[in-house]
């Protein structure tokens, strides 16, 4: 049997059970009309959800992947209980390349090949509008809707990829088929200007932000915290550094063999020759010590000072000085073993909003109020899902937007970076003292934030309406965490988001 059809077992038993959280019980998948060892046929429907929609509960058919070509498209079928407004009905968008220009809403189904760690986004025309027909839902007919749209194809050995559904728990395998794109409303693939899958990166911070990680499957960046390797004006290594050092070590011996270049960066007080002469001496001690616990035969260091020239932000406080004081040791090289972020220390005191376990949720009042739930985390294909259930609390309709309490504007990359306001990029999870953000991936460069734009493999359209007694799942799928039963996840204050923890989630093995 192949993975796919192994799956699919699953997918049925897991369809009943997100009905119970996101609206009335889904149609039962229809028996495909081709054969098992032919696999489905386009127009075959391989699952089904329900999501809440412009004030409606929308059910969503989804069918296989069809790869035409350079190009693939999707189709899912839409139908609802009763026709919404036009303006109301909002699937979720995304912010469009090299602008701040929002895309239509078929923009946020996007396609995810965990396997990979890729996403593939909605294809794009010359002027940064999805690939979709319709191109921009507002309304169900009595007789419903059918959706397409384009995404690049797939390679050839890729057999199944997993959907991102706003609204819905992140689902997968959707099947990948070669053929005929069932009819629908005239999806014009030539019109495609811009169709792509990117890499997913992870990010992280161990040992209480000692040590964090970007990485990616061809590049893992490792900033260790100077306060914690060194005392003030010193290159000797603290007792405290060594469980950083071992850290990073880890991380490194993942990774095909290549050049690991070790720099040494620090604030700006004092002047530029001191601490030019400080950050090499930094990079030589941290190199002396990498070298006792990696082959640098196989993984070469080269060590450096930048001084403090190259600030990772401003100098306008002592935070911000003591996130300048680093060394940053850099691998350009691919994952060769499927890594875990570790799990150490213990979890820190929560005060700043409500703490309840995972199956008991909390209730989070800002403009409206809603009741927060993560009964479980699932490990999907080496990765974290975790499926946040926000239900609206009070009797309002025909809201004008949903759970804006995510919508924090910041950016977990730097100050160079953004990450936009609608996102639940701020959903993190922790286990004692690491805490792990959502898979992201760069969309865009621009000269205001040099340092990209990143969408998160979470929900991209956090404001998206719930009217009363409805609920919304807003997944996040992150890196594995080190062997443990249970996770934490929280959001922290801001400007657009309200703080609150959850405790206690299971973490549950899908077949």
């Amino acid at each position: 049997m192949s993975r796919a059809a192994r799956r699919a077992l699953v997918l049925v038993a897991a369809t009943a059970l997100l009905a119970a959280c996101t609206g009335p019980e889904p149609a039962p998948i229809p028996t495909p009309s081709s054969t098992a060892d032919a696999g489905p046929a386009a127009e075959d429907v391989v699952l089904t959800r329900t999501i809440p929609a412009g004030g409606a509960d929308v059910e969503v058919a989804v069918h296989p992947v069809v790869r035409v070509g350079d190009h693939a498209v999707l189709t899912v079928d839409l139908s609802s209980d009763g026709a919404t407004e036009a303006e109301d009905l909002y699937i979720g968008s995304t912010f469009a390349v090299d602008s701040f220009v929002s895309r239509l809403n078929p923009s946020a189904l996007r396609l995810i090949d965990l396997e990979r760690d890729e996403v593939y986004e909605v294809a794009l025309d010359s002027e940064n509008y999805p690939v979709a027909a319709p191109s921009d839902v507002h309304s169900i007919p009595a007789d419903g809707v059918r959706l397409q749209v384009a995404y690049a194809a797939p390679p050839a050995d890729v057999d199944e990829l997993g959907l991102y559904l706003p609204g819905a728990a992140y689902v997968e395998p959707v099947p990948v088929i070669d053929g005929e794109v069932p009819a629908g409303d005239d999806l014009d693939l030539s019109t495609v200007e811009l169709a792509r899958a990117l890499p997913l990166e992870s990010f992280s911070r161990e040992l209480a932000g000692a040590v964090t990680t970007a990485a990616s499957t061809e590049k893992v960046e490792i900033s260790l915290g100077s306060d914690v390797l060194f005392a003030i004006d010193s290159a000797d290594l603290t007792p405290e550094a060594q469980a950083a050092i071992d850290v990073a070590a880890q991380q490194l011996s993942d990774r095909a063999p290549g050049t690991v270049t070790v720099v040494g960066h620090t604030d700006d007080v004092g002047d530029d020759a001191y601490n030019q002469d400080l950050s090499e001496r930094r990079a030589a001690a941290v190199v002396a010590a990498l070298g006792a616990r990696i082959d640098t035969g196989t993984y070469p260091l080269e060590p450096s000072g930048r001084g403090e020239g190259e600030p990772l932000v401003p100098s306008t406080s002592a935070e911000n000085r003591a996130l300048n004081r680093r060394v940053t040791l850099t691998l350009t090289s691919e994952i060769t073993t499927p890594s875990t972020v570790g799990t150490t220390g213990e979890l820190a005191p929560f005060d700043d909003g409500p703490v309840g376990t995972g199956a008991d949720g909390v209730t989070v009042d800002g403009a409206r109020p809603y009741r927060v739930t993560i009964p479980e985390a699932r490990v999907v294909d080496g990765h974290l899902v975790v499926d946040v259930q926000v239900t609206a609390l009070d009797e309002e309709v025909d809201s004008s937007f949903g759970p804006s309490f995510l919508s924090g504007v910041w950016s977990y990359r730097g100050e160079d970076t953004l990450t936009p306001d609608h996102t639940s990029a701020g959903l993190v999870v922790l286990v004692g003292s690491t805490a792990v953000y959502p898979l992201d991936y760069q969309i865009d460069v621009t000269d205001t934030f040099p340092g990209g734009t990143w969408l998160p493999a979470a929900d991209v359209a956090s404001l998206s309406r719930i009217d009363g007694g409805q609920t919304r799942v807003m997944s996040g799928i992150y890196p594995r965490l080190a062997e443990t039963d249970t996770v934490t996840v929280q959001v922290k204050a801001g400007a657009g988001s309200q703080a609150f923890r959850l405790t206690d989630i299971p973490v549950v093995e899908e077949p």
